[in-house]
C-alpha cells in the first residue's frame, strides 16, 4: 500500500489526466477537476467514503482552506448519521474529524478528484450525476481507475469503511466495483457487505439536498429508509465493528 495516499493534505494524483498539466478534464457533457484530497487519520479503522466532491465543497477549496473542504455545509448532518450507527461519541467534534491529529476516522471520496455534468448550462454534482456516470464509459473508467488506486488495498486497521449513499443504484454498482476489486467479497445483506478485511456499510448521504436523510436517521424499520437503516446496523453490531 502506498502510505502517500492515505495521508491528510491534497494529493498530488494524475492518473486520470493523459500526461496533460491541465487542471480540468472535459469530454462529452462530463468534467473532472483535479482536486484530490484526503482528510484525518492515515491509520483509521473507519474509513468514510463520498462519491465526489460536491458544489460546497468546490467553493470551499476556492478559499484555500483545506481543513474545511470535506461536506463542508452537511458536517451536523454526516455527525448525525455516524451518532445513529454508534460510531460517533456525543464529546468528539465532528471537525477533528477532517484535520491531521485524528486518530481514528478518515474521510474522502470514491472519485478524490471532482466530477460533475453539464445540465442547462450548468456544471452539476448532484441529482442524477452519480447514476449516470457509472453508465457513461469514460466516467466508469475514471471510477475504476480511482477505486483499484485508492481501494484496491485499504490501510491495515481499517475495519469499518462508510459509504455515504444507498440508492439502490448506487448501491449495485458500487457491489460490482468492489467485489472485482477483493476476492474475499460476500454479502452480509442488502446495504453491507465484508471485503478487504473490512465490513463496508452503505448509510444515507448528508447532504442537505437528501430527502430521505431524515427517514434513514428517525424513520420506523417499516419504511425504506428505517430498513436500510437497520441493515447497516446489523452490519456493524453483528461484526463487531
Amino acid at each position: 500500500m502506498d502510505a502517500d495516499l492515505f495521508a491528510h493534505g491534497p494529493q498530488s494524483c494524475r492518473a486520470c489526466f493523459n500526461g496533460s498539466q491541465a487542471d480540468e478534464l472535459q469530454f462529452d457533457e462530463w468534467r473532472l477537476v483535479n482536486n484530490p484530497g484526503y482528510y484525518g487519520s492515515s491509520t483509521p479503522s473507519t474509513l468514510i467514503l463520498g462519491f465526489s466532491k460536491g458544489a460546497n465543497q468546490n467553493r470551499m477549496a476556492a478559499r484555500g482552506n483545506f481543513d474545511s473542504i470535506a461536506f463542508a455545509n452537511a458536517r451536523h448532518r454526516l455527525q448525525a448519521i455516524l451518532s445513529r450507527l454508534g460510531l460517533m461519541p456525543a464529546d468528539r467534534s465532528i471537525d477533528a474529524l477532517m484535520t491531521a491529529q485524528e486518530k481514528e476516522f478518515s474521510v474522502t471520496s470514491l472519485v478524490r478528484c471532482s466530477l460533475s455534468k453539464l445540465q442547462n448550462g450548468k456544471w452539476v454534482t448532484s441529482g442524477n450525476v452519480i447514476p449516470t456516470a457509472f453508465r457513461n464509459k469514460d466516467c466508469s473508467t475514471i471510477i475504476g481507475r480511482c477505486a483499484a488506486r485508492h481501494l484496491g488495498e485499504l490501510p491495515p486497521n481499517v475495519q469499518t469503511v462508510l459509504l455515504l449513499g444507498n440508492d439502490d443504484r448506487y448501491v449495485r454498482q458500487i457491489r460490482i466495483l468492489i467485489h472485482a476489486l477483493h476476492p474475499d467479497y460476500f454479502k452480509i445483506n442488502d446495504m453491507a457487505f465484508m471485503a478487504g478485511g473490512a465490513v463496508w456499510v452503505h448509510t444515507t448521504h448528508p447532504s442537505p439536498g437528501n430527502g430521505h436523510f431524515n427517514s434513514w436517521i428517525n424513520g420506523s424499520p417499516d419504511t425504506a429508509a428505517g430498513r436500510k437503516r437497520e441493515m447497516a446496523l446489523q452490519a456493524l453490531e453483528g461484526h463487531d465493528t
